[in-house]
């Protein structure tokens, strides 16, 4: 069995404007959004084997909250910073199969379109910091998606929800 966490990045801040997107940190209600969840994903004893993050500022520091308080190892790769549901599961079909458990922290829309393609569930719009988990029984990531029995809801949970 494989698990999949999709992460969407923490609020993030618009106080510079003229800052590039893939720049923008979080404002503070990110930055404390990301340690309820670092701290959330450590109660649930959620050990995932890596976490890939998309390069953006806003992305990375969601990720290296939840790697630091769960001791992690942390990717940043470019390719995730995507707001195309196509690309990006496309992207994680080439997961490497050594890895079991990942967490992928990534854009919207991309992220939500993601998580109700493979769940099958209904989800308007991934909050900030929101976390999807699936269960997936394919024994390649190559095969995500192919199968939608084959790939189950674990959890969605999000900030709002656990405050």
């Amino acid at each position: 069995m494989r698990k999949l966490l999709l992460i969407r990045h923490a609020k993030s801040s618009w106080k510079f404007p003229d800052l590039d997107d893939h720049e923008r940190p979080l404002n503070r209600r990110g930055e404390r959004d990301s340690l309820t969840m670092a701290r959330h994903l450590q109660d649930k004893d959620e050990a995932l084997d890596v976490i890939y993050s998309s390069t953006a500022t806003r992305a990375l520091m969601l990720a290296e909250s939840i790697c630091d308080l769960n001791s992690t190892t942390l990717i940043p790769e470019l390719s995730f910073y995507t707001f195309e549901a196509d690309e990006l599961l496309e992207i994680l079909r080439c997961l490497p199969n050594d890895v079991h458990r990942v967490g992928i922290v990534a854009h919207n829309p991309a992220i939500t379109r993601v998580a109700n393609m493979l769940s099958g569930e209904q989800i308007s719009n991934m909050p900030t910091a929101g976390i999807v988990a699936l269960d997936f029984d394919g024994e390649t990531w190559r095969e995500l998606g192919e199968l939608p029995e084959e790939c189950r809801l674990s959890y969605f949970d999000y900030p709002k929800m656990l405050n």
